[in-house]
């Protein structure tokens, strides 16, 4: 007679289950770790006993960047995976992204001649993490660097990802460490279509509008798939699995983490309502550590694709009182400025210049979408400053010190490089402020992106990987690269797994 299998749900306690329109799912407090006890015969009450409806190999919680690369290895080597997001949405929050790959040593700037490789990339990280006093785990940092080149490579040559040349925008050693979208800045479509649609041809099944509110461990605590569950419809949904990768992204819109890691950001808006932490909580009832969770969240603006303008063209960013304050060739540094300054808001003004080339499609999503925030055309910089609100003179003042860098080749008050070119009307501004768009600290986990415990343990069938993970970088390719290197190493896994149980099936018979 077969012994019963029982299950539980890992901190159901914490994600409070209940059917019937009630609470499904705690989204703010990390949960403790399932109680257990020895008979393995454990429930929770109210809760709807385990009922599998699905058996897989790999399931991959949300389906962002990260979780749909952690994808392909599995579905690769003919392993089935079920990808699951709460969001009608496929694709999660990588679709808002501005669109901007830092990489290096890719085929495609090899092709358009420029030189800098994955490992000339590294060294300048290092570089960069020694003077941060970073210096933990570099193993894995490098890892994720030189992956990054592997992955856009994988990305283009298997699933058909389009990316722009490099010709067309790479003038000197700023741009010529991203690549971007084929359309330009924020045309994730050309990266995640080609993506989603190869992996669902290849065999990846996808659920979306299902939130995962509990991992369901075994009798011997070990995770052996996760609930889900369907506001909408009011159902939950049981799947198991062998391997099972957490990728639901940061906490940035989450108040009471943010107040509780980062209090100084709490009253800073958030681009996003959906990075929340949940599976940052869901790790932590296995036991899964959390590390580097009070790094501030890093901050752009709440138009986000202008942030980026800078890289590409002129462009110049004043304050309320019309002065510029910061150099607008790093993405985020006006955000960062406008809060550590207390400004409140700031203008990008810019010119028709913009409007051509890689660009072309950004200022007219922008210009459409954000039209109440947009000022100008003025051919007079008068005229612009009343419309902005701004003092004339400190605006003239503004623009003619940026005209003064332009003239010299060098900015020297902040240091911009690339984008530096002179104005010319008639002009624009746009309106911004600055907000939240993605955490840095999460899960610790292994080189191989295996959840680990107090004990620096790994949680056995546990994964994390992107914005939800301690060591995730900042950007799209190494969030990417961070899900390739753990969809890797389930391969290997699953297959050491496998044989394994041959191994021992055929001493059974022997």
């Amino acid at each position: 007679m077969e012994r019963r299998e029982f299950f539980k749900l890992a901190g159901a306690s914490a994600a409070t289950l209940a059917i019937g329109g009630a609470l499904f799912g705690c989204e703010t407090e990390l949960a403790s770790p399932a109680e257990t006890n020895s008979s393995g015969d454990e429930s929770v009450v109210g809760s709807p006993q385990v009922s599998f409806e699905e058996t897989v190999d790999v399931l991959i919680v949300g389906s962002g960047i990260a979780g749909l690369s952690a994808a392909m290895p599995p579905i690769e080597e003919k392993r089935s995976v079920l990808v699951v997001d709460k969001r009608d949405l496929l694709g999660g929050e990588s679709y808002e992204a501005n669109g901007l790959f830092y990489v290096s040593g890719t085929d495609i700037q090899k092709n358009a001649g420029i030189e800098k490789t994955a490992e000339d990339a590294w060294k300048e990280r290092k570089s960069e993490l020694e003077e941060e006093g970073s210096t933990d785990d570099l193993r894995f940092k490098q890892s994720l660097v030189m992956a990054q080149a592997e992955w856009i490579d994988h990305a283009v040559s298997v699933y058909q990802a389009s990316f722009a040349d490099p010709k067309d925008y790479a003038k000197g050693p700023t741009t010529e460490s991203f690549l971007l979208p084929k359309k330009g800045i924020g045309d994730m479509d050309s990266i995640m279509s080609p993506i989603k649609e190869g992996l669902a041809g290849k065999g990846v099944s996808f659920s979306l509008g299902m939130k995962a509110v509990a991992f369901i461990l075994d009798g011997a605590n070990n995770p052996v798939g996760m609930r889900f569950f369907s506001s909408k419809s009011d159902s939950i949904l049981d799947v198991r699995a062998r391997k099972i990768v957490l990728a639901t992204g940061g906490f940035c819109s989450n108040q009471y983490m943010i107040n509780q890691n980062s209090p100084d950001q709490t009253t800073i808006g958030c681009l996003t309502v959906h990075s929340v932490g949940d599976g940052i909580a869901l790790g932590a009832t296995l036991g899964g550590q959390t590390a580097e969770m009070d790094q501030p969240a890093l901050l752009t603006s709440d138009v986000p694709q202008v942030s980026a303008w800078g890289l590409f063209g002129p462009s110049v960013n004043v304050s309320p009182q019309g002065v510029r304050f910061a150099r607008e060739d790093q993405a985020g540094k006006s955000a960062t400025e406008c809060v550590s300054q207390e400004l409140g808001f700031w203008w990008t003004v810019f010119d028709k210049q913009l409007s051509e080339g890689i660009l072309s499609r950004s200022v007219a999503y922008v210009s459409s979408k954000s039209a109440k925030r947009l000022v100008g055309p003025f051919d007079s910089l008068d005229d612009l400053a009343s419309a902005m609100k701004v003092p004339a003179d400190a605006l003239a003042d503004a623009l003619e010190a940026y005209g003064n860098a332009v003239e010299a080749g060098k900015d020297e008050e902040f240091g911009r490089q690339a984008g530096l070119k002179p104005l010319e009307g008639p002009y624009y501004a746009i309106k911004q402020f600055p907000v939240r768009y993605k955490t840095l600290g999460g899960l610790k986990t292994s080189d191989t992106g295996q959840i680990v415990n107090a004990a620096s343990l790994p949680v056995a069938n546990a994964y994390c990987c992107g914005s939800c993970a301690a060591e995730s970088a900042n950007g799209l390719a190494s969030n990417a690269a961070f899900g390739m290197i753990v969809g890797k190493a389930i391969v290997d896994e699953l297959a050491a797994e496998d044989e394994k149980a041959e191994k021992e099936s055929n001493e059974a018979q022997s």
